[in-house]
């Protein structure tokens, strides 16, 4: 690691970003310095831009990588370690599709009947019933669930958060001993990137390959604003920062309403008849 690196990852604890935030960024820009070809102090604007430009990755992984990139150059030059911003001339790639894509009711239900209980079963239920990330559930503690409320210690952004505990949901956690909640299949801690990696295989032996953990948190959000929740309450429920983030599920919910609409038959010959009469 880089002199420099080092340094900037002491100046994101130091200004109290989260954990998170400066293990993804430290693993980015290790990764990235290795493949540059001059390493990323000395790199140019069309290097980094064909760093970011693998077919491999998603919009949203090039989105984010631009992101800690952009954040480590813009400190280097304010810091005068660097001469250049070589993202200065880089758009930030799209994010892609904000809007939510959650599972159906059905899905879920074959999800938790086919899933053992560790690891999926139990993360469904976290993600399904509590709007939990993955990284959020890796970390559930037993001790985090009461009855009442569980208690999200270190969510996005390194913020804490408390959610009502579901009646389902506690039915499914309230025998189990203290400790983590989404263990290996050993019974071993497992790691919100360990869950992340392994699960297209899951789904894929359970008949579900279009699935994937997040969108159970969006089945969450939608389901709540279907049951007639306002906006505000599921912007809490899910621990969204900004409204704009809880806005999406509105437009989910109401194609879905309009959808129904939609499948009203046409009135028939007798019921015209009756209406004109």
């Amino acid at each position: 690691m880089s002199d420099l690196i080092a340094r900037h990852l002491e100046h994101l604890e130091g200004a109290g970003y989260s954990e998170r935030t400066t293990r993804d960024r430290r693993r980015l820009l290790l990764h990235a310095d290795a493949r540059l070809p001059y390493g990323l102090d000395e790199a140019s604007c069309d290097e980094i831009a064909a760093y970011l430009g693998r077919r491999t990755w998603s919009t949203w992984t090039r989105s984010t990588y631009w992101a800690h990139l952009r954040g480590y150059y813009r400190w280097g030059v304010r810091l005068g370690a660097l001469t250049l911003d070589p993202m200065t001339m880089l758009d930030r790639p799209p994010s892609g599709d904000s809007l939510p894509d959650p599972v159906t009711d059905a899905e879920v239900a074959q999800a938790l009947a086919r899933s053992p209980i560790q690891p999926w079963g139990t993360a469904v239920m976290l993600a399904a019933y509590a709007g939990l990330r993955c990284f959020e559930l890796g970390r559930l503690r037993r001790e985090d669930v009461t009855e009442h409320e569980l208690r999200v210690r270190v969510g996005k952004g390194g913020r804490a958060g408390i959610v009502p505990t579901a009646p389902a949901l506690w039915d499914y956690l309230r025998g189990r001993p203290p400790g983590l909640l989404v263990l290996s299949a050993r019974g071993r801690p497992l790691a919100a990137r360990s869950l992340v990696s392994n699960q297209h295989a899951h789904w894929e032996r359970i008949g579900l390959p279009e699935v994937h953990m997040h969108r159970f948190r969006h089945w969450f959000g939608t389901t709540l604003l279907r049951q007639g929740a306002d906006l505000r309450t599921v912007q809490e429920l899910m621990r969204h920062r900004s409204i704009l983030s809880t806005q999406g599920y509105t437009q989910i919910v109401s194609e879905q309403r309009s959808k129904a609409i939609r499948t009203l038959p046409a009135p028939t010959t007798a019921t015209q008849q009756g209406t004109d009469a």
